[in-house]
């Protein structure tokens, strides 16, 4: 049984990479990841400017002319020719507009006085204030992103204003989502006995959509061989297959087996709680699988610490999870052994950020799930944690 950082290089190692690559609008970039390094096409700012609404000065003529300058003229955004400011003279300027040649600063329109048509000026003006220079934020052909890169929708405002309207970007992932079991009804049908709703899949296929995954319902497949069988039969135009269910030892647990008959199993039980019970391997040169457990709350675990950084891998990409240390207000008692995740809450308090665990830990719990935000990490050789420690916490929802 490997463990956390085993499984995670062994999936790693065995992730062949996608090499597709295609060209895409600046608008579809949200959850894409780039294939080559991106460098801007202009400076940001393109040109010596103000950063405030005020007057554009030479401090040598405030000097010789006692603070005391005639207003000459005005500079504004969307000027086509830059601006020149006549000797012994001021000229009004307006947030982002060209800073006029001849000008070294620029005084706040609060800061001044007007007497007719002359400015007068504090004696306090200092060379370059409240002036954004050229290339000050990026020059052109600096390094914006490199490959690999996932990108968000903020980044769109970087790349537009470096002269970017296109990127190059591979393909998106094609992905087989099944849920396994004879018990499993989907919602909306009459229960009966021994039935339960399935909940893993659709929560996978969401999960898999929002980290811009091309997917498939293959829907829910009986606990029979030959029902798998065919599954792994027809999925050979997939980059991957993610199952959940019958992954586990008992007798009605299939997945494992039947994949083995047909693919390479790169591992099979993680030292984790919950999510123990759980595969990865390969079929062919391009198929990746990954059986995640039928208990909710293992699928949602497993899916977060295995199949993410599998899906980054192919994308040449690498997820990283940032641990925090924070506070926790109640206790928890365990036994070491496996690594555990439990379900907790951070929550803002006497100014800075606290953990709670959240009750109802049981992997086939739901609701605590919902109150979610975070998981609480107890590592192997952790007997638990008391109100006032300092543990570790793995944030849910943070994407970088």
């Amino acid at each position: 049984m490997l463990t956390l950082e085993q499984a995670q290089a062994a999936i790693i190692e065995g992730i062949i990479p996608v090499s597709e690559t295609e060209i895409i609008d600046l608008g579809q970039c949200p959850g894409r990841f780039l294939a080559q390094t991106t460098t801007a096409q202009v400076a940001n700012p393109a040109f010596d400017g103000s950063a405030m609404d005020g007057y554009a000065v030479n401090i040598s003529d405030l000097q010789q002319h006692e603070f005391r300058l005639p207003l000459q003229g005005e500079s504004y955004c969307g000027l086509t020719e830059k601006p020149v400011l006549q000797p012994a003279s001021t000229m009004r300027i307006f947030t982002g507009a060209p800073l006029p040649e001849g000008a070294n600063a620029v005084v706040i329109q609060e800061l001044v006085h007007c007497e007719g048509s002359d400015i007068l000026f504090p004696e306090d003006v200092r060379p370059g204030q409240n002036i954004r220079t050229m290339g000050e934020d990026f020059n052109i052909g600096d390094v914006l992103y490199v490959s690999g890169h996932r990108l968000h929708s903020s980044d769109a405002a970087l790349l537009a204003a470096a002269g970017v309207p296109q990127l190059e970007v591979y393909r998106q992932p094609r992905a087989l989502v099944v849920a396994t079991g004879d018990e499993l009804v989907a919602p909306g049908q009459p229960l009966q006995f021994g039935q339960i709703y399935e909940s893993n899949r659709q929560a996978t296929i969401l999960m898999l959509q929002q980290l811009g995954v091309v997917v498939d319902d293959g829907g829910t497949i009986a606990d029979e061989a030959g029902a798998l069988e065919a599954m792994f039969d027809g999925a050979a135009d997939y980059d991957f297959i993610i199952s959940s269910g019958g992954v586990s030892v008992g007798d009605h647990d299939l997945v494992k087996q039947v994949f083995a008959e047909r693919g390479e199993i790169r591992f099979w039980k993680a030292s984790i709680k919950p999510g123990k019970p759980v595969a990865f391997g390969r079929i062919g040169e391009r198929t990746h699988f990954f059986a995640l457990p039928g208990n909710p709350v293992s699928s949602l675990v497993t899916f977060k610490l295995f199949v993410e950084p599998g899906l980054y891998a192919w994308s040449h990409s690498q997820r990283e999870y940032p641990l925090l240390q924070l506070k926790s207000s109640n206790d928890f008692k365990s036994k070491p052994g496996r690594r555990q995740f439990l379900r907790a809450r951070m929550f803002q308090e006497d100014g800075g950020l606290q953990v709670e665990m959240l009750s109802g830990q049981g992997s086939h719990m739901l609701r605590s799930l919902s109150q979610a935000n975070c998981l609480i990490q107890v590592d192997e050789d952790s007997s638990g944690f008391s109100a006032g420690d300092a543990v570790k916490v793995l944030p849910l929802f943070v994407d970088i």
